[in-house]
């Protein structure tokens, strides 16, 4: 039986935080939380660095989405009028996903440390 070669796939992504206030009427009243983002990348490894994205190139695209996310009202954002985990999410895939071609999945959450909830976006089949 011949063995079939394995393609080699990796996984990296960057992480970052912001600060934001938003509500979800009729569920809750304005208050705030320190949103985390990790944001995913996946593909076959570059031959000298092993990475599937380089986040030095893809660094600039997510600095510009922190800063218009961070110390904001996200219902004043476009596109997320109704700011929920999952729409935020999705928010930061679709301002991403077109410069950064190796995007994977979002990760988002808020909450302290072992009392966290979030959720992650993708659009994997």
């Amino acid at each position: 039986m011949e063995r079939s070669a394995s393609v080699a796939m990796v996984e990296t992504y960057k992480e970052f935080t912001f600060e934001a206030a938003h509500q979800l009427k009729p569920f809750s009243g304005l208050h705030g939380h320190t949103f985390r983002v990790r944001v995913h990348f996946k593909g076959s490894p570059d031959a000298v660095f092993g990475w599937p994205a380089n986040l030095y190139e893809v660094e600039p695209r997510i600095s510009s989405v922190q800063k218009i996310l961070d110390h904001t009202y996200l219902n004043d954002i476009d596109g997320l009028a109704v700011p929920s985990l999952e729409n935020i999410a999705k928010w930061i895939w679709d301002n991403l996903a077109p410069h950064c071609p190796q995007i994977d999945r979002i990760t988002l959450s808020r909450g302290p440390d072992g009392q966290a909830e979030g959720c992650t976006y993708s659009r994997r089949p």
